[in-house]
């Protein structure tokens, strides 16, 4: 008797079945806007990250001096070159930002001869179990690589046998 493994977009099928009540968690995120700049901050895994840009252009801003104030703490982000944005990495600093719910944010700029003020509101949902910004797989994701892996190993398989599927 011939023994018949499960067809590879079968697998891939049941995988995405499994996986349909798992949904991506919200990244949170912070947009602070003056007449001069525009700032976005991202919480991640690995901390705070800004993206400053020129209101009038879209123009990177780099190089300059941001400094974030939240719960009466303010504290100095680094300037990444490698990725052109600001970090703030201070566990204890971000652990209150973590927490779920409305976090305020004021941020100090200086840019060249330019400073501004600019104030954002950081908003964490409840829903986040995982560490904030960590990588969650999009099953979707996950389901095509399968897909394409069962396909190669289909297109394989189908050469083994001399053309035949």
């Amino acid at each position: 008797m011939k023994h018949h493994s499960p067809h590879p977009f079968a697998l891939a099928g049941l995988l995405v079945a499994s996986l349909a009540g798992a949904a991506p968690q919200p990244m949170p995120v912070a947009v602070a806007e003056s007449e001069s700049f525009e700032a976005v901050g991202r919480l991640e895994a690995e901390g705070l990250s800004w993206y400053i840009d020129r209101a009038d252009s879209n123009a990177p801003v780099l190089a300059a001096r941001l400094e974030v104030e939240a719960n009466g703490q303010a504290v100095p982000a680094v300037f990444r070159p490698e990725r052109g944005d600001y970090l703030i990495n201070d566990a204890a600093w971000l652990a209150p930002l973590r927490q779920p719910g409305e976090h305020m944010l004021a941020l100090t700029l200086m840019a060249g001869e330019e400073s501004d003020l600019l104030s954002a509101e950081l908003h964490v949902d409840t829903a986040t179990d995982q560490p904030a910004g960590s990588v969650a797989v999009l099953p979707v994701g996950v389901a095509g690589a399968l897909a394409g892996l069962g396909g190669l190993f289909w297109l394989w398989r189908r050469k083994v046998k001399g053309g035949r599927a």
